[in-house]
This record gives C-alpha cells, sequence and structure tokens, in this order.
C-alpha cells in the first residue's frame, strides 16, 4: 500500500500515484513537500515509484527489498549513505512481542530466560523537498507520524528533515518498554540464579547476553547515524532541524549506556552463577567430608574387632558386641560435638 500526502500554501493534499506523477512535471513542483510511505508494497509499486519516480540507486533499492528478497538474512543494519540528491537511512525499530512472558504462573513451569525482541527495517530517502518511507511491516511511529501531519498540516510544511525527526523520535520512544522489558527479564535471571540449580540455567544467561550485544550494536550504528545527521554533516539536514536531531541523540545515548550496563549485569550474573554452584560444591563436599572423617575410625573399631585372630581380646566376652556398638555411638557423637564446637558444621 502507497500512501501519498502533499503540502503546499498550507494545506495537506492527498494524492495519488499518477497525480503526483504529474505534479513532478510541473513547475510548481519544488514547491511542494511530500511524503510517500510504503507500507508492504508490491513489486509493481517498488517499480514505479522508487525506480521509475525518483530514480533512487539501484543498490539502495536492494537494500530496501532485502527483507522480501533475502528473508533468510535478517534485516539490514542501520546506515546512512549520501547520494548527493538524497539521503538514504536505515532505521531498526525495535519491539517485543506480544504475549511475551518472563514469569510462569503457579501450575506452569518457568519459562526459559531469554531476551525475546524483534526487529523491523524502515528505509527512508531524503530529498529537497520529499521522503519516501520503505517498510513491509506496519510501524507505530509512521503511523502515529501520519495521524500527527493531519492534526497539523504544517508540520509537513516544515520540511521533510523535520518529519523525519518525528519519526526518529518515535522510534526511540519506543525502545521504553523494551528496556523495561529487559529490567524484568534480569531481574527474573538474578532470582533464578540465587535460587535455582538448574543446569541449562548458565546457557540462557549466556543466551541473554548474546541477544543484549546485538540489542547494542543496533543502537550503538543508530546513535553514529545520528550524530552525523545532528552535527551538519549533510545538508540535506537544516541548520533549524539540527537541533531537534540532537535532541534525539541524546536519548538514544542514554539507552546505549543502558544497555551498556545491562550487559556487565549479565556478565557478573555469570560469574554469581559461577559462584554459587562452587559454593553449593562446597557445602555438598564439606558434608561428605564430615560424614567420612566420623566414619574413619568407627570402620577403624570394626575393622579391628573383625579380624579372625584366636587370641582376640573380647572375643569371648559375653558383652563384647554391646561393648563395640556402644563404643562407635560414643565415637561418633564425640565427633559430631568437637565439630559442632568448632563450628566446622554451619
Amino acid at each position: 500500500m502507497v500512501t501519498i500526502i502533499g503540502h503546499n500554501n498550507g494545506k495537506l493534499k492527498q494524492l495519488t500515484i499518477r497525480e503526483l506523477c504529474i505534479l513532478q512535471s510541473e513547475p510548481d513542483y519544488r514547491d511542494w513537500t511530500i511524503w510517500v510511505d510504503m507500507t508492504n508494497p508490491t513489486e509493481q509499486e517498488e517499480e514505479t515509484v522508487l525506480i521509475q519516480m525518483f530514480l533512487f540507486h539501484h543498490l539502495a533499492v536492494e537494500d530496501c527489498q532485502r527483507e522480501r528478497i533475502q528473508p533468510e538474512e535478517g534485516d539490514h543494519f542501520p546506515k546512512v549513505e549520501d547520494y548527493s540528491e538524497y539521503l538514504y537511512v536505515i532505521f531498526n525499530p525495535v519491539d517485543i512481542p506480544l504475549g511475551a512472558r518472563i514469569h510462569a504462573s503457579d501450575e506452569e513451569e518457568e519459562p526459559p530466560l531469554s531476551i525475546n525482541f524483534r526487529t523491523r527495517q524502515l528505509n527512508a530517502f531524503l530529498g529537497e523537498n520529499y521522503i519516501v518511507t520503505h517498510h513491509y511491516e506496519p510501524s507505530v511511529a509512521v503511523e502515529y507520524t501520519m495521524q500527527l501531519c493531519w492534526k497539523n498540516q504544517n508540520i509537513l510544511g516544515r520540511g521533510p528533515d523535520y518529519l523525519f525527526h518525528i519519526i526518529i523520535d518515535q522510534i526511540v520512544d519506543q525502545y521504553a518498554p523494551v528496556m523495561e522489558y529487559f529490567d524484568d527479564v534480569l531481574e527474573e535471571a538474578e532470582a533464578r540464579v540465587i535460587a535455582s540449580n538448574s543446569p541449562d540455567l548458565l546457557v540462557q544467561i549466556l543466551r541473554l547476553k548474546k541477544s543484549m550485544q546485538r540489542f547494542k550494536r543496533i543502537t550503538t550504528y543508530q546513535r553514529e547515524i545520528l550524530s552525523r545527521l545532528a552535527r551538519g554533516e549533510f545538508e540535506l539536514v537544516s541548520t533549524e532541524e539540527m537541533a531537534y536531531y540532537r535532541n534525539v541523540y541524546d536519548h538514544l545515548v542514554r539507552i546505549v549506556d543502558v544497555s551498556e550496563s545491562y550487559r556487565d549485569i549479565i556478565n557478573g550474573l555469570v560469574d554469581a552463577h559461577l559462584s554459587v554452584t562452587s559454593n553449593r560444591m562446597n557445602s555438598i563436599m564439606k558434608v561428605l567430608t564430615m560424614m567420612s572423617t566420623i566414619f574413619l575410625p568407627m570402620t577403624l573399631i570394626t575393622g579391628i574387632y573383625g579380624m579372625n585372630f584366636e587370641n582376640l581380646p573380647e572375643l569371648k566376652w559375653q558383652y563384647g558386641y554391646f561393648y563395640v556398638l556402644g563404643l562407635l555411638v560414643f565415637v561418633g557423637s564425640s565427633m559430631l560435638i568437637f565439630f559442632r564446637r568448632k563450628g566446622w558444621l554451619e
């Protein structure tokens, strides 16, 4: 689906592809500000808009179509490329799947720990008087900005660079619930490290680390893109709008810093899990050692009285059996009392 809106003389107008094609040939086309949003477009729509109407570079078009042509490769990492007459920008919105659970109910087993988030590829072509957004999945940021344009028709009139900053700002704001989800996952991980002795827990924590590294890589790339847009590296971003990009950049910097702290927490969880496992093993070995130490003299006594010699003392004694049993109880009890007084059983 292709949605086209144009702004001219303070008014907003919705256009068709045919009307936009005619408008591009008119002398006053430069007076218009155009936004073309392509949501899950067909191949024919991509051919018409991206190649025939706007003449975008084939490499940029191939990156746009990567999700459809090479779905196994996943989303393209964020980047910005300057094609002189326009900028090509890829952003990766991040969200968590609906129904993602961290805690188990009373009747269910604990779900495995994992940071279930997915990325989407949002492509944007930023020209002097137009912006073309391209995405195969619905975008909350684009939908919000589209509604905002119809409520305040002067937004699109401020230029495509201002409109693009609103879309990016919405993408960054959507990271807030994702970060809250990460907080809950890490808190649950900390609780399980202390309470659980599951052999799979370390594997789950390492998966958390891998997911967090992927998230940090995405946000770091996007931070660098915003840094380039905010410091005036591209002429298509006006000086007046650079302040807005710097504001979004500051928000993303904080998110990157928090993701870095999350990665440190996960590293600490790995160390804590290994430490807890080692302490539990030491406790087990301590108990086994105490038991072996207590039974060692008992084994010695029973071994002595178990020797088959004719002149063995107490061999013919009527109460010899009960004497040996009492001796064993006495030795064991004495050693338990001795260990307790020394504090070795605590």
